[in-house]
């Protein structure tokens, strides 16, 4: 982030989707008219008009400059924009453009309205922690989660998760999710997992179909060490956020930690975590009520 008074704002997206170009277009006119400094994505720029090639820019030129970040997307663009912006410190705005928009505080009817609050700094941050996995030298960060899996076979795979080096399970299952308190609402929860407050302190570990009627997601404190094994011979493949994926070959062990850095999310201010969860996953609304 550059150090001076001006704002300018980088503008990632997902190039996927066809309501992206419509809705950077009316960005890119609304900063113009408002005099604001912009970079857009280089990627996003050649899906777009030709106009904007003097606004393209690479992704370490956006990142050395930005004050702020809009994520053009769904929940999967913020996680990508989340991991381009690693730990630069720059907060993110997530316009949604998908289903759900868990991340993503506004829509595209309201982002031209929010980006002067934006400007005046009228808006609150969240800080999402991060988990790092490590195995030999492959490092992966997900803000969502951590997967370990049993590859493209068939097979289950067995698994011996410990924390601070004392056995918490032994299982036999498709994997092991690994979640932070934002994840705890995304694969984690489709697999029987709690809602976790994304202020807690905490991860939560949750297999994935086991098979065993007496091993259950179990939520540990984040300050420690989390070692996963896969003692047998077989295939394993780590995947972070569902996007970033390694395949690694078992016997081996995976150690996941607290990244060293979080990820600041741009909320309104008057937005909190209970009204997310009854607007995106309908929590506690009973039609018998309605």
């Amino acid at each position: 982030m550059k150090q001076n008074d001006t704002i300018t704002i980088g503008i990632f997206g997902n190039t996927g989707k066809e309501d992206v170009k419509k809705l950077l277009t009316e960005i890119v006119d609304f900063l113009v008219r408002k005099k604001t400094g912009f970079l857009v994505d280089e990627s996003l720029v050649k899906i777009s008009n030709s106009n904007l090639r003097r606004h393209s820019a690479g992704r370490n030129k956006i990142l050395s400059e930005a004050d702020y970040i809009l994520s053009l997307g769904g929940d999967g663009t913020f996680l990508n924009t989340a991991r381009i912006v690693g730990n630069r410190n720059i907060p993110i705005l997530g316009v949604n453009l998908g289903r759900l928009g868990f991340f993503s505080e506004v829509s595209p009817d309201e982002v031209k309205e929010y980006i002067p609050k934006l400007l005046q700094k009228k808006f609150r941050i969240t800080e999402q922690v991060i988990i790092k996995s490590v195995y030999k030298n492959k490092v992966f960060y997900g803000l969502n989660d951590i997967v370990i899996d049993k590859s493209d076979s068939i097979r289950m795979i067995e698994t011996e998760t410990y924390y601070n080096n004392e056995k918490v399970v032994k299982c036999i299952s498709d994997g092991i999710i690994v979640s932070t308190p934002a994840g705890s609402t995304g694969y984690s929860l489709s697999c029987n997992g709690p809602v976790v407050n994304p202020e807690s302190n905490v991860f939560v570990i949750t297999p994935i179909s086991p098979h065993t009627f007496n091993v259950r997601p179990i939520i540990i404190p984040d300050s420690g060490e989390i070692k996963i094994l896969v003692p047998q011979k077989t295939k394993t493949r780590i995947t972070a956020d569902g996007q970033k994926s390694s395949i690694i070959n078992a016997p081996c062990e995976i150690i996941l930690t607290k990244a060293d850095y979080t990820i600041k999310v741009i909320k309104k201010i008057h937005s909190t975590y209970f009204n997310t969860l009854k607007k995106k996953l309908y929590w506690n609304v009973d039609k018998r009520y309605s």
